[in-house]
């Protein structure tokens, strides 16, 4: 017989949007709801504008059966207006053996320090654009997969098989694998020491019927209010295979955080269709300083070996000690998509980010953000601001 359902709360959550507990089955809802506003006050040559959109309405549950089974139903109706709407997640993991985990499905396998960060905890309103372009070859969320990883206190490896991602586009047939080994070589009360490598290969790129093979590389400039263009994109080049490598780092001390991570990318490409090959090499590397003003900082997380958002350091989860949780940050990134003949432009950014907590559950950001992308088809730099306000439990 059933149990009569008993709502609990997360010991880690604020106001917490109740779960329900039906003898041994948990249904926790799910939400990342954020709208941003802003644009870019000065470009050039071209404009880029302004603008407001909601750039992730991502709502659905994640279930847990008897501490076995885990499923994930989430679906994306962003970004509005105008986004195409798409499965963000549907996947079923195993995890019944104390530190090992299998999933399958729809899901975000597992890549790279910021990739791995919740986009809700991310440091600034977008990732890195080498984050975003390394992950999106053959990992990245919404993508249909196979993983199997093992993590506890100090470690963290995952093996996965990619396909394409869900939902509509033309990269079904696509096939490749990822892998990601993390090691924290000092943890103590104060101090913690992340390092790792993350790689991933495309055997198998996308094609469609009666053409060849083919993969593109490119972002949008780090904040996005839904009116620019990837000025920072190599268009679509022929390729038999592709691959991405590199390392990543973090050092946490007490109120500090630095991150970082860079990339190598290698495409086997048939050089515009020509009947040879030719490897092109693209690459690019960030690196975060984020502090805690008020608040519990950052912690790491052996499932996904990356860091959570900072939250409250007394049990009092409304305006944490009467200010809300407070976070400075600051990031530089370089994004280099140069290799003949492809010149897809060679993006610098310098961004600078305040983000408050004024609840466990609401988060708003302010961001600015300067870049120079050269070397492209259209040359370009900018300042931007943009806000960010955010639901995510």
């Amino acid at each position: 017989m059933f149990a009569l359902p008993v709502l609990a709360c997360s010991p880690l959550s604020a106001q917490s949007v109740p779960s329900v507990n039906l003898s041994g089955v948990v249904i926790r809802p799910y939400a990342t709801d954020q709208l941003d506003v802003g644009g870019f006050a000065g470009s050039a040559p071209t404009p880029m504008g302004t603008g407001a959109r909601g750039a992730r309405l991502r709502n659905g549950v994640r279930v847990t059966i008897h501490n076995q089974v885990e499923i994930g139903a989430i679906w994306d109706f962003g970004p509005a207006p105008n986004g195409q709407m798409r499965l963000f997640e549907g996947q079923v993991s195993y995890v019944g053996l104390n530190h090992f985990v299998f999933t399958a499905g729809i899901f975000k396998p597992s890549f790279g320090l910021e990739s791995m960060q919740a986009q809700g905890d991310t440091i600034f309103v977008e990732r890195s654009s080498i984050s975003t372009i390394t992950r999106n070859l053959a990992t990245g969320i919404e993508r249909q997969a196979v993983q199997a990883e093992t993590y506890g206190r100090r470690y963290h490896f995952a093996i996965s098989a990619t396909a394409g991602t869900a939902g509509p586009g033309d990269n079904g047939n696509q096939r490749g694998m990822a892998f990601r080994l993390v090691g924290l070589p000092v943890r103590t009360r104060s101090l913690l020491v992340h390092l790792g490598i993350s790689g991933e290969w495309v055997f198998r790129p996308a094609s469609v019927p009666g053409e060849s093979p083919a993969l593109s590389f490119g972002d949008s400039p780090e904040i996005n209010p839904g009116t620019v263009s990837q000025y920072l994109h190599t268009g679509q080049v022929r390729a038999d295979s592709a691959g991405a490598f590199g390392a990543e780092a973090a050092v946490a001390w007490k109120r500090l955080l630095f991150q970082g991570e860079g990339y190598d990318i290698h495409v086997n490409s048939r050089a515009n269709g020509a009947g040879y090959g030719r490897q092109l090499d693209f690459h690019g590397w960030y690196g975060d300083l984020a502090y805690t003003i008020n608040g519990r900082p950052r912690a790491w997380k052996g499932r996904s070996a990356a860091f959570s958002s900072p939250s409250c350091d007394t049990t009092q989860h409304v305006l944490c000690h009467g200010y809300g949780v407070l976070e400075v940050a600051a990031r530089y990134s370089q994004a280099d998509l140069q290799s003949a003949p492809v010149y897809g432009g060679d993006q610098k950014t310098v961004s600078l980010g305040v983000n408050w907590w004024p609840t466990d559950i609401i988060r708003m950001t302010l961001q600015y953000e300067y870049g120079r992308i050269a070397g492209g088809r259209d040359p370009e730099h900018f300042h931007g601001v943009m806000s960010l306000f955010q639901v995510k439990f």
